[in-house]
């Protein structure tokens, strides 16, 4: 009689125990998919998609490409509604205008989906800056020559003297222009000519340009003639330009996907990196120490 009421007690905790939830463990095969990525109405949607099955994870959270312009890293707490997950099977293949449309197609049409309502999001933002300007950003390191709070690597104008530093160089980066001999080239020089004016100071028509202002054709710029030494107390930076290009690596935790009764379950899901996410070029106007 005891292990008839025994059996009956297993039965019935393994009944009850399937009313609560079938509880899934998969590892996803998405390794070799490629993440993706769409900027939408103050969102951003990354995701992943396999053809064989047909299916996709995408991940959404709030923001824009604001987020991607400097190296961060930034977290979410997904909640179903402005941070989410979700994890799709189609009827048939999916591709990137699924997800990049305002409005999703009506085709292909979802057999099956999860949405993960807890968890987290990191997205590890890496962005590298340049100047452009011909120098190695190793060369130049860390520092800031001119103390206008940008580093030489992405400062185009090291010296802080308004002629860019492209244009100081010359011919030859490895042999830097410099002018007046003073061992300093001249994009490291804040008086290229040695004239006793420093070169913002050259600057006569105030337009924060001294390449323009030439009171001698045949002698080039007064910047680099020592004859003319007249000087225009200019203590404003121009506009400087650099640009960017910045890649993103996305990792889910504590990720609890669920569909109606099934659950999926994933401690860690590394959904890769995305070269280039955003690129392009930045201006700002350094205040003057």
């Amino acid at each position: 009689m005891r292990r008839k009421l025994l059996l009956f007690s297993l039965i019935f905790w393994a009944l009850y125990s399937c009313n609560d939830g079938d509880i899934i463990v998969t590892t996803f095969e998405f390794d070799d998919a490629t993440l993706q990525s769409c900027f939408g109405s103050d969102v951003v949607v990354f995701f992943k998609i396999n053809n064989d099955p047909a299916e996709s994870i995408s991940v959404q959270i709030p923001g824009d490409e604001s987020l991607f312009v400097e190296s961060d890293t930034l977290n979410f707490t997904l909640n179903g509604n402005t941070s989410k997950v979700n994890y799709r099977l189609f009827n048939e293949a999916v591709d990137a205008s699924y997800f990049c449309n305002s409005i999703p197609p009506t085709t292909p049409s979802i057999s099956q989906e999860y949405l993960a309502n807890d968890g987290s999001a990191t997205l590890f933002i890496t962005t590298i800056f340049d100047d452009n300007d011909g120098l190695d950003p190793e060369f130049e390191g860390d520092g800031d020559t001119d103390g206008d709070g940008l580093p030489d690597f992405y400062d185009f104008d090291d010296d802080g003297d308004n002629v860019p530093t492209l244009s100081e160089i010359g011919i030859d980066p490895q042999n830097p222009q410099d002018t007046d001999g003073d061992g300093i080239p001249n994009y490291l020089d804040t008086d290229d000519d040695n004239d006793g004016i420093l070169t913002r100071y050259e600057d006569t028509n105030i337009d924060l340009d001294p390449t323009n202002d030439v009171t001698d054709p045949l002698a080039g710029p007064d910047f680099l003639n020592p004859a003319v030494s007249v000087s225009t107390v200019i203590d404003i930076y121009r506009i400087h330009e650099f640009s960017f290009n910045s890649d993103v690596r996305v990792l889910l935790n504590d990720l609890v996907l669920i569909s109606g009764e099934e659950q999926i379950i994933q401690e860690s899901l590394d959904l890769g990196t995305q070269t280039g996410i955003l690129s392009g070029s930045l201006f700002v106007t350094p205040d003057f120490q």
